[in-house]
């Protein structure tokens, strides 16, 4: 929305304004960027009259009676209240935190316009704007918001899903085996056998934490696998559903299971510890459990504090999730197939819902033994 306008310049259109001396510049009402209009008083004048009858779509009394415009703001708040796994379980309370921010970015621009007049053009101005790891992710966005317009017949066309992808280069870099010991040996016990179990089962982080003595029984790790994603950022992810994992327990997996246990604290997750002091946490079904995000934190905290990859810098360092990679590397290359570790295949967890069986574990070992010296 166009600012105020001085007594002085009532008499001018809509976004056009003086420039140093006499000339005239125009305000994109879109974007927000200026461009210079000449000299000519009656130019100028006439080409901010034509661009704003183009740019401003003002909403007609028949569309206000019929209903029939829906702002961009107000769709998206309906849709991110909709907004749904792929599972039909609610989207986390990150990721809903991470499109409102996304969606916050783009109500400044196009807040009060009609989804219906958001075209092409302006869906590449907002994103060249953007750095390409965001643009990515806002486009992802917009497509989805788009393509469920289409099909509620607000929207002719998906104009985001037209747009380029930019590439993203990828930052961050993977462990190494001799990196990786580093940060273990500065780790705190409940976090090394975090790092161990992680290394030897190739599970994610949120699967990690949440693994109870409950789950060990008969010899193997029951694991139904958490994450539902189909992300290109993880180069193993062949996940669009819970996948189920039933892990044989071997020498070496038990070696780390039972130095879960040397700190004699009663608990039910395998992955724990005992704070200094009871605090109470609505997110904790019980006072030892290891949170993710305070795994994320304290991984990061030792990374800083030890320094395992001088060369790398910021994002490029590996993060907790890297190990899963690195897990996969040496399944491979002991001759093992980490897939089976790693989660169904999208086409065999359809086949089964589908079926309507009951739950089919995918029994597989560890391959590999834990590649680090003086393990305590």
């Amino acid at each position: 929305m166009a600012r105020t306008r001085d007594a002085g310049n009532k008499d001018l259109p809509a976004n056009l304004y003086r420039d140093n001396g006499k000339s005239w510049r125009y305000r994109h009402p879109i974007t927000g960027k200026f461009f210079a209009m000449g000299t000519d008083k009656q130019k100028a004048f006439q080409a901010a009259r034509k661009l704003n009858s183009m740019l401003i779509q003002e909403e007609s009394l028949v569309d206000k009676v019929l209903g029939t415009n829906i702002s961009f703001k107000d769709f998206a708040e309906q849709y991110m209240s909709e907004k749904r796994r792929k599972d039909g379980r609610e989207i986390s309370v990150n990721t809903r935190q991470t499109y409102q921010i996304q969606l916050n970015r783009l109500y400044e621009i196009w807040g009060g316009k009609n989804i219906d007049s958001i075209t092409l053009k302006m869906v590449n101005e907002c994103l060249d704007s953007l750095t390409p790891s965001n643009a990515k992710s806002v486009r992802s966005l917009l497509c989805n918001i788009f393509d469920v317009a289409v099909a509620k017949g607000i929207c002719p066309d998906n104009p985001a899903r037209i747009t380029l992808k930019r590439h993203v280069p990828k930052q961050r870099r993977r462990h190494t085996v001799e990196g990786l010991q580093i940060i273990r040996e500065h780790s705190p016990s409940w976090l090394q056998n975090a790092i161990d179990l992680a290394l030897l089962t190739a599970q994610r982080r949120s699967d990690i934490v949440k693994l109870r003595w409950s789950d060990i029984r008969d010899g193997y790790i029951y694991i139904a696998q958490q994450k539902t994603t189909d992300d290109p950022i993880d180069d193993f992810e062949v996940m669009q559903g819970a996948g189920y994992v039933r892990i044989k327990i071997d020498t070496e997996l038990q070696k780390v299971l039972d130095r879960c246990k040397t700190d004699r604290v009663l608990s039910p997750f395998v992955i724990h510890q005992k704070p200094r002091r009871k605090i109470k946490n609505d997110k904790k079904e019980h006072y030892t459990q290891i949170l993710p995000m305070y795994l994320s934190e304290e991984y990061i905290r030792v990374v800083q504090s030890c320094n395992p990859y001088p060369e790398l810098k910021g994002r490029q360092l590996p993060t907790f999730h890297e190990i899963r990679a690195l897990a996969i590397f040496l399944h491979k290359k002991s001759g093992k197939s980490a897939q089976a570790l790693a989660g169904h295949s999208t086409a065999k967890m359809t086949a089964h819902y589908e079926a309507g069986h009951e739950i089919m574990w995918n029994d597989v070992d560890v391959g590999i033994t834990l590649p680090f010296s003086n393990l305590g």
